[in-house]
């Protein structure tokens, strides 16, 4: 099941990039710069947005995960779900009233805007707000499947519902109306559907019939571990999303629109660990609380091993061609011009994020949070003064390049930290073998692309992202070389063919 919920995760992610890649370039095109920054602005929000979450989404999924198979444990899933589902409520309301009251506010002193109205942005805000609050019940649901470990119909669940997003969001902008206002309308009653046949999918999985009233003794029971979780989520959201706010002030919309470009091509750095860990973070769960704790740590190997590959073979190909990849997806000179230096620090810093990311893994499979929440309240002292100076004297570029160091310095720092806590001896082998080798030829690879100077101004758009690509597979079919079993059945793939 493993295997199958890990391709799932990765060719549903897959879709969801591969349609972002093609439609978000055409959304730039039909709305506009300042327009297509509001859509930014609202990417911005909806990662703000797991602050609300106030970790009971990965909670829930973790007591799925260990309850699912237990006398009455699905009983105990409903309680716990119903209890945190009634919690949300209270505070989806206020919270919605909080985004609808400050609107107006948002529209007028907080974004730079041109062409856009404040009265048509006041009114997008709105819509947003409604957007995100039925986000957070999904979230929830999206938590308990992932703990039943059914991500293979999650995942089929997730492309259609990115094709209802994405195409029928473009149909409307293209033949319909550019209108963002409308254009939010329409994301609303996609959102709706959403929330309804994720909590139709949940509830089918727990027991009918059986009419639980909220319990605050359930909440209780799973609050100290959700709290925990909240609290070093919420540092780690300012802290990572802090600059996006900031720069939501400090640059033009328009500017931001262009950023928002930035985000999205360095993010599909994270969206390409997230599948991984939603597959192993069950299972190394399941593994731990079953006391078998070399198959989990084998298990947390492999992963690395894994994500190492993927991400520097990606890494290297992006920030060594920023410009030309920037320019190739978007047709657009000016964004290309402006993005590429702040996405090449952007870049390398997710790729250290991305590994460093396993730590956590390795703390919540354990179920203890507590060095990890003392690392999360102590590191930004430092850092989110670094991050806000740099924005405020360097705006985009200055972001980036923080972003970077301050990543590298957490990534010297804190995974021999916990790899002494929570599974002492492995800190060497994990970076020098599971790290280390796929680094070292990313890096060769591209030493050799330096002195073949391609000279992409003779191709034309199409050659140029085609070309690109072609270099990041030959570059990841070399980096899965360096994995033992990948050697191995090749060369029985060799002698195979010789008989």
């Amino acid at each position: 099941m493993l295997k199958k919920n890990i391709i799932a995760n990765y060719l549903g992610r897959f879709y969801t990039i591969i349609i972002g890649i093609v439609v978000l370039p055409i959304y730039l095109k039909y709305l506009g710069a300042e327009s297509y920054g509001m859509v930014g602005f609202f990417t911005m929000l909806i990662s703000w947005m797991m602050l609300l979450d106030m970790g009971f989404s990965q909670v829930l999924s973790r007591e799925t995960a260990r309850l699912k198979d237990k006398i009455n444990g699905l009983i105990d899933i409903k309680l716990s779900l119903r209890s945190v589902e009634s919690m949300i409520l209270v505070l989806s309301i206020f919270i919605f009233f909080t985004i609808f009251v400050s609107s107006g506010w948002i529209s007028t002193n907080w974004l730079q805007t041109k062409e856009l109205s404040h009265e048509v942005v006041e009114h997008v805000i709105q819509l947003m707000g409604f957007v995100l609050v039925l986000r957070w019940y999904v979230s929830l649901y999206n938590g308990v499947i992932l703990g039943f470990e059914q991500q293979v119909w999650l995942n089929i669940y997730k492309v259609t519902i990115a094709t209802f997003r994405f195409i029928g969001g473009l149909i409307l902008v293209i033949y319909i109306t550019n209108d963002i206002f409308y254009y939010f309308i329409y994301q609303s009653m996609v959102a709706m559907i959403e929330f309804m046949v994720l909590k139709n999918k949940v509830y089918k999985n727990l027991p009918k019939g059986s009419f639980l009233l909220p319990s605050v003794d359930s909440i209780k029971k799973i609050a100290p571990f959700a709290l925990g979780l909240a609290y070093t989520s919420g540092v780690w959201i300012v802290f990572t999303q802090l600059d996006k706010l900031l720069l939501s002030h400090y640059i033009p919309l328009e500017q931001y629109g262009y950023f928002t470009l930035v985000v999205l091509v360095s993010g599909v750095i994270m969206q390409f660990s997230s599948p991984l860990s939603q597959a192993i973070l069950p299972r190394m769960t399941s593994l731990l609380s079953n006391g078998k704790e070399k198959d989990m740590l084998l298990l947390y190997r492999n992963g690395t091993q894994f994500i190492a590959i993927i991400i520097f073979s990606i890494v290297g190909i992006v920030s060594f061609y920023t410009y030309e990849l920037l320019y190739a997806w978007t047709g657009n000179i000016e964004a290309a011009t402006w993005a590429a230096p702040i996405l090449f620090w952007y870049t390398l810093g997710n790729a250290i994020l991305a590994l460093s990311a396993f730590q956590y893994y390795l703390q919540f499979a354990h179920g203890n949070l507590k060095y990890h929440i003392r690392f999360n309240t102590y590191f930004p002292l430092f850092t989110l003064p670094i991050v806000f100076y740099a924005v405020t004297n360097y705006g985009a570029l200055g972001a980036g390049i923080a972003w970077f160091g301050i990543q590298l310095i957490c990534f010297l720092i804190w995974p021999p930290f916990v790899h002494a806590k929570f599974a002492k001896g492995i800190h060497a082998d994990w970076l020098i073998k599971d790290i280390l080798p796929s680094l070292l030829l990313t890096i060769a690879y591209l030493f050799c692309l330096k002195y073949i100077d391609i000279d992409f101004s003779l191709y034309n758009r199409f050659e140029i992202f085609s070309s690109l690509i072609g270099l990041g597979i030959c570059l990841l079919f070399l980096n899965a070389l360096t994995l033992s079993k990948v050697r191995v059945k090749i060369k029985k793939l060799i002698r195979y063919k010789e008989l």
